[in-house]
C-alpha cells in the first residue's frame, strides 16, 4: 500500500473511532470513557459517554492542587449516546431510580444523595443541569434520617448513569471553602411554621395536583395552569422526585410549585421517605415539625385548618403503623390527634387529603389507609383529595369496605398528574371508578360552595408519543358536583 493511500485509510479510521469516543475535554469539563454494552434488541452495540461541565476550572491531573468552590454552583451533565434514540430492549436509567427512555442522571457528593435528573432540559436535549448548593453536605443519621451538614473541606462531586445495568460515572474532586459556613435556610421560613391564613367566605378555589416535582417540562406547564386560575389555594398532593432531598426541594419544587407557596398546603408523599426515612427535607422545606402541629395554626405531618366554609384535614400515609398492627392507629398520636379533630368539627362539610390513595386502578394504591377512611366515613366526610398512582381518576361514593354508598359516601379524585411520568396501563377496571385518565397531565379544580363542591380536571397538554401536543386547557376532561352529607 502506497503511503498516501496508508495515510488516507489511517485518517479514516480515526475519524471512525472519534465518533464513539469523548471529544477533549476543556478545562471546565470532565468526560468519562466510552461504555460500550450489547444491546438486547439489536446485533448492533449501544454505548454512551458522560461530561461533566463546571463555572470552575476542574483539577487537570491527579495530584493538582483542588479547585476551590463555595456557594452555589450551576453543574451540567450531558450524555452522548450511540444510536442517540434507545434501541428496542435497552434500558437507561441511573442506579436505584426510575428508568426513563431518555436516561437519567444521579448526582452524589462524598457518596451522599444530591438529586436525580429524570429529565433533561430542553427536552430532549440530553443535557441535565442543577444548581448545586455546597453549603449543605447532605448526611444520613444513625436512624435513617437526614441533616445538612455544613462543612469545609475535600469533596467529590459524583454524576452516574446506567446503559442495559452497566455503570458509567464521572467524579470532580474539589475543595469546599464557604465563609462561616452555616445551613442553608429554608425558602419558607418566613411562614414561622405555620399554614396560610384563608378566607373563610365561598366560593372558594383549590387547585390539587401531586406527582409533579421531577424536574420536567410538564410540571412547569401544570403550575402555570393552576396559577391562571388565581386559585384561594394549592393543594400540593406529595411527592418530590426523585428521593426528597434538599437539593431535589430546591430544584425541582422550589422554582415551580414554590411560586405559590404563600398559599400552599402540602402533605409529604412516599418519595419524600425515600432517602431520609423521616423525610427530613420535606420538613426543613416546609418549615414545620416532623410531628403533629405544635402550634395552633400550625403545619406538620398532620393538621387541619378551615377554608371556604368548609373543614380540611391534611393526613400523613407515611406514618401509619404496619399492616399488621393497624388496629392500634387510634392510639398513635396521628390518630389521637385525628379523633380529636373530627369530634371538635362543626362544619358540615368536610375534606381530607393525603398522598397514597385506598382506591386505585393502577397498583399503586395503599390499603392501609383504610384507617382513616374508617375515621372519616364516622363523622360523614365528604371528599378524598389523593395522588400517588401517575393518573387521573375520580371514584364513586364509596364506604370504608369499598361499597358503594349513595347516602354517605366519601368520593375520592386521585391525582398524580402534576408532571412526572404518566402511567403505563390499567391494572384493573373497576366498575366503582366514574372517571379516569393515564394519558393527560393536569390538576383539580376544586371550588367550594355552602352544601356541595364543584370539581374540574384540566389539562395543559396531552401525552403522545414524544413532545405532547396542545391541549385546549380551558375545557374540562371531568367535571361535576358532590354534595355535602
Amino acid at each position: 500500500m502506497t503511503g498516501p493511500v496508508k495515510l488516507i485509510v489511517a485518517l479514516a479510521a480515526a475519524l471512525a473511532l472519534s465518533a464513539l469516543a469523548p471529544s477533549v475535554a476543556h478545562a471546565d469539563e470532565r468526560c468519562s470513557s466510552t461504555l460500550t454494552v450489547d444491546s438486547p434488541g439489536s446485533t448492533v452495540k449501544s454505548s454512551v459517554y458522560m461530561c461533566v461541565t463546571t463555572p470552575f476550572t476542574q483539577q487537570p491531573t491527579a495530584g493538582d492542587p483542588l479547585p476551590v468552590v463555595a456557594g452555589d454552583q450551576l453543574i451540567e451533565a450531558t450524555l452522548h449516546w450511540d444510536p442517540p434514540a434507545a434501541q428496542p430492549g435497552d434500558v437507561r436509567g441511573c442506579s436505584g431510580q426510575r428508568k426513563t427512555p431518555s436516561g437519567c442522571v444521579s448526582w452524589t457528593v462524598n457518596g451522599q444523595y444530591l438529586l436525580t435528573h429524570l429529565y433533561d432540559t430542553p427536552l430532549n436535549s440530553d443535557d441535565y443541569r442543577f444548581t448545586w448548593h455546597t453549603g449543605c453536605v447532605p448526611q444520613k443519621t444513625a436512624t435513617g434520617g437526614g441533616i445538612c451538614v455544613p462543612r469545609n473541606g475535600a469533596a467529590t462531586l459524583t454524576a452516574q448513569i446506567m446503559l442495559n445495568g452497566k455503570t458509567l460515572t464521572v467524579s470532580v474532586p474539589v475543595d469546599i471553602e464557604n465563609t462561616l459556613p452555616a445551613p442553608i435556610v429554608s425558602p419558607n421560613v418566613w411562614n414561622d411554621g405555620l399554614i396560610p391564613t384563608f378566607k373563610q367566605t365561598p366560593p372558594f378555589v383549590i387547585a390539587a395536583t401531586g406527582d409533579g416535582a421531577a424536574g420536567a417540562i410538564m410540571g412547569n406547564k401544570v403550575q402555570q395552569m393552576m396559577a391562571g386560575w388565581n386559585p384561594d389555594m394549592l393543594m400540593y398532593l406529595g411527592d418530590v422526585y426523585q428521593r426528597g432531598s434538599l437539593e431535589e426541594f430546591v430544584n425541582f419544587y422550589d422554582p415551580v410549585f414554590g411560586q405559590q407557596s404563600h398559599i400552599t398546603v402540602p402533605t409529604p408523599g412516599n418519595h419524600e421517605h425515600k432517602e431520609y426515612k423521616d423525610g427530613a427535607f420535606y420538613f426543613w422545606y416546609w418549615n414545620y415539625p416532623n410531628s403533629g402541629p405544635t402550634k395552633a395554626g400550625g403545619g406538620g405531618q398532620y393538621y387541619s385548618f378551615n377554608a371556604g366554609g368548609w373543614h380540611i384535614i391534611s393526613l400523613d400515609a407515611n406514618i401509619l403503623p404496619p399492616k399488621d398492627q393497624l388496629s392500634t392507629f387510634s392510639t398513635t398520636p396521628q390518630g389521637e390527634w385525628l379523633k380529636a379533630d373530627l369530634a371538635a368539627n362543626t362544619f358540615r362539610c368536610t375534606l381530607a387529603f393525603w398522598h397514597q390513595e385506598r382506591f386505585s386502578d393502577i397498583s399503586l394504591r395503599l390499603p392501609q389507609t383504610s384507617v382513616f377512611w374508617n375515621a372519616l366515613y364516622a363523622k360523614n366526610v365528604d371528599l378524598i383529595v389523593n395522588a400517588h398512582a401517575h393518573s387521573y381518576e375520580r371514584w364513586r361514593p364509596l364506604n370504608p369496605a369499598g361499597n358503594l354508598d349513595a347516602a354517605r359516601g366519601i368520593t375520592q379524585f386521585v391525582v398524580g398528574t402534576g408532571g412526572n411520568v404518566l402511567a403505563e396501563q390499567w391494572q384493573t377496571q373497576d366498575s366503582r371508578s366514574a372517571f379516569r385518565k393515564n394519558t393527560y397531565w393536569g390538576a383539580l379544580k376544586l371550588t367550594l360552595r355552602p352544601g356541595y363542591a364543584q370539581y374540574a380536571f384540566y389539562s395543559p397538554q396531552k401525552n403522545t408519543t414524544g413532545e405532547p401536543i396542545g391541549n385546549d386547557p380551558t375545557v374540562p376532561l371531568d367535571m361535576g358536583t358532590v354534595p355535602c352529607h
